[in-house]
């Protein structure tokens, strides 16, 4: 997959316009953290006090993203230098800075609660959903690869269950099946050379429109992407989105995951792997049924009664045929989707309709490239798929809450106008 490097995916320069204190109070707004405090709470009000200011901490967290902030060591450092830094954040003049082991023992408590940092940003996402609708825009997903920071070492893979058993399995079984320990893998890049690398992969489903991440998973490099697909669709429709298209490539094309589609009411537009199938006269490279000299019918619309694909006879070529009389050809054929849903999608394949809906999907390889270039997705620092999984849950948050705060300037500056 060629990742396509964005370095503004949205325009910062309205937030960055704003003093910082603004600035973060703008991105932390919307977010319930009060859902992130009580993880810290004493169970009684015996024994010694609280000694750290948890709210700011979280904050904390989320603006070394912002800022771009490589190590926990070299963010404390500013913190202890920057005096105007450290209260923008939330810290009190009187408090200590936290050190480098208590940002690691607060992210230990977050990794046990990872379903807490996803709350937050689901009721994030509902908010932006009720401004500008965004569980009614479609949805783009892939995967991206990154290193792991625990040291390469030979790894046992487990059999996971093929997708079209995942149809079968429940959610929270489907769940449990998918890895999330660094392994080795190993891919072609765009030169057409073998890759390999011990680390993850990221599953994200990206709205196509704004833009934002709707829902991702975090699985062992090892991973094929269509085995997480199904998973990543029932999470995105649990929260509400509510797509009619779903773009994914080639990597995706496995008749189960048609299959999940419909199950859904989401029409999968995925590229076609030919996997050395041939196509038979009776059809053109689009499945398009052809005539008796092999000329293409054009697709013209859907029979949602039968959820039947109407093709017309080529009426340009039909004028000069020499058939034209006999009385041989079909004016219409109709065929089911059923059929096979992996030939025939609608719209049909090879038509402008699809190939615009197809273009969609470079939204998640923007999005993708983003978060690794400027929210230091590659840039994993802890041992363990716990860890690493609030890494990424940590780097959704803050990219969804920067881009609905750029959103909402930006809205207000229009109105102002």
């Amino acid at each position: 997959m060629a990742i396509i490097h964005q370095p503004t995916l949205f325009d910062m320069e309205t937030l960055l316009t704003l003093e910082p204190m603004k600035r973060y109070s703008e991105i932390f707004s919307p977010l319930p953290l009060v859902k992130i405090v009580r993880l810290f709470d004493k169970p009684t009000r015996m024994g010694r006090p609280l000694s750290l200011n948890y709210e700011a901490t979280f904050k904390a967290l989320v603006i070394r993203y912002v800022e771009g902030i490589p190590t926990i060591k070299a963010f404390v450092k500013r913190l202890n230098e920057d005096l105007l830094f450290k209260m923008n954040l939330g810290f009190l003049y009187s408090e200590r800075v936290p050190s480098e082991a208590s940002f690691s023992r607060f992210t230990h408590v977050l990794s046990q609660h990872v379903d807490v940092l996803q709350t937050v940003n689901h009721v994030l996402l509902e908010q932006i959903d009720a401004i500008n609708g965004l569980f009614s825009e479609q949805l783009a997903i892939d995967a991206t690869h990154f290193s792991a920071h625990d040291k390469a070492h030979k790894t046992d893979n487990p059999k996971l269950p093929s997708v079209a058993e995942q149809l079968t399995m429940s959610s929270e079984n489907l769940m449990r099946t998918i890895p999330t320990n660094p392994t080795w893998s190993i891919k072609k890049n765009s030169k057409g050379k073998n890759m390999f690398w011990f680390g993850y992969k990221l599953h994200l489903a990206v709205s196509t429109t704004i833009q934002y991440i709707v829902g991702s998973l975090l699985s062992a490099a090892f991973v094929s992407d269509s085995s997480v697909a199904i998973p990543l669709l029932r999470q995105v429709t649990a929260i509400g989105s509510k797509p009619s298209y779903m773009m994914m490539d080639k990597g995706y094309d496995v008749t189960a995951i048609y299959h999940a589609g419909h199950q859904l009411k989401i029409e999968p537009i995925i590229d076609f792997n030919r996997r050395r199938e041939i196509t038979s006269g009776e059809v053109n490279e689009h499945f398009h049924p052809t005539c008796f000299l092999e000329y293409p019918y054009k697709y013209d619309s859907v029979d949602k009664r039968y959820q039947a694909l109407k093709f017309t006879s080529p009426q340009d070529k039909c004028q000069t045929c020499p058939l034209r009389d006999e009385g041989m050809c079909q004016k219409v054929i109709k065929i089911k989707q059923t059929t096979n849903l992996r030939k025939y999608a609608v719209p049909a394949r090879g038509t402008q309709a699809w190939e615009k809906l197809y273009s969609l999907r470079s939204a998640v390889e923007r999005v993708n490239g983003y978060l690794k270039n400027n929210y230091q997705l590659s840039n994993v620092r802890f041992n363990g798929g716990k860890a690493t999984a609030t890494h990424v849950s940590l780097i959704q948050l803050t990219y969804n809450a920067v881009k609905f705060a750029v959103e909402r300037l930006t809205t207000k500056q229009l109105l102002n106008v």
